[in-house]
């Protein structure tokens, strides 16, 4: 068997990518396993794990190289750098580039962008297994997942990305570690002022809504039902954030973060005062200065809130908006 050559990635990979929307579009080595005494990964070491090389730069091209064809029927998982950052656990959220690899030739089928923001994936039991895979690692890791397409990536995730694989063929995929968020709010609960929704929390931290017998407020009101001890939030951020919103006394919300597959977005913090499809100044406003861990109540007026043709989808055009976001991190440049 001989090491196959690398080719240029054919595509980018488009499951859960990280970008820089904003709101109005709403749119150190080591070969061994991972230390199962401080955290239980998703998938063991193993021989198949124990062959993969990847000496590129963290972040970039990994170059990955290993004997082809490589044959698997199970999944192994292996740290090939640790890392010195904060250790990714169940039920967070890891920014991680991921490139993705044939098992046959060694090819390199696609990546999220070397050298750009990683994808967002839930450290959750969900395919693919972007998040599970980093579940244990530090942030600075480099790891090194090996097994079968469907399996790692699952049938939808094959097929959205067009990737020239059967769910049996067997991949290789290189995972950098480059970022660590909570899944949720973290910070101190505060009292909300009376007259707001009353806010639920299920263990996840999705916010279910009860309204107050009134009439939709015609005030702008904010509250912050979570205060963070993070960074504050500066005009010019990129918030990584989770955001249901709803009409005032809907049954349902017209965006939910927290649904499918519970990726966060992420939010230019400006005014549109400032720049052109920016937020509303009045929600631009009411996060901006929050800090890092909070969570925030934002009732938005119709008089204060989206211009015509900048509503999002869903929402009702004179209707009293209610927003609640998660603020989990800002995203680094």
């Amino acid at each position: 068997m001989s090491v196959s050559k690398k080719r240029v990635f054919v595509r980018k990979l488009a499951v859960v990518a990280l970008s820089a929307g904003v709101i109005v579009s709403l749119t150190g080595c080591a070969n061994g396993p991972f230390d199962l005494s401080a955290c239980s990964p998703l998938y063991p070491a193993g021989s198949n794990s124990a062959l993969v090389s990847a000496d590129g730069p963290l972040g970039d091209d990994p170059a990955a190289e290993f004997a082809t064809p490589l044959i698997a029927d199970s999944v192994q998982s292996q740290e090939l750098v640790v890392g010195d950052g904060e250790q990714v656990s169940a039920g967070d959220i890891a920014s991680v580039n991921i490139t993705i690899y044939s098992g046959a030739t060694g090819e390199q089928l696609t990546s999220s962008g070397h050298g750009e923001a990683g994808l967002l994936a839930p450290v959750v039991e969900q395919a693919p297994h972007f998040g599970q895979v980093a579940q244990c690692s530090t942030v600075g890791s480099r790891v090194v997942t090996v097994g079968t397409a469907g399996q790692i990536l699952g049938a939808e995730s094959i097929a959205q990305n067009q990737l020239p694989l059967t769910e049996d063929d067997a991949i290789v995929m290189v995972s950098d570690i480059e970022l660590r968020y909570p899944g949720k709010a973290d910070g101190t609960n505060s009292v909300p002022p009376a007259g707001l929704p009353a806010v639920v929390l299920a263990p996840n931290g999705q916010p279910g809504f009860t309204f107050p017998t009134a009439e939709d407020p015609t005030e702008l009101k904010v509250a912050t039902l979570k205060v963070g001890s993070g960074a504050v939030v500066k005009s010019g951020d990129i918030g990584v954030m989770h955001v249901s919103g709803l009409d005032w006394n809907a049954k349902k919300t017209f965006m939910n973060t927290w649904e499918g597959n519970g990726v966060p977005q992420v939010f230019a913090l400006v005014s549109s005062d400032t720049v052109e499809n920016g937020l509303p100044p009045a929600l631009a406003d009411a996060l901006i200065g929050q800090t890092v861990g909070s969570q925030v109540q934002i009732v938005l007026p119709p008089d204060v809130g989206f211009t015509e043709g900048t509503l999002p989808e869903g929402a009702t055009a004179g209707k009293t908006l209610v927003f609640v976001f998660d603020i989990l991190g800002i995203q680094e440049p």
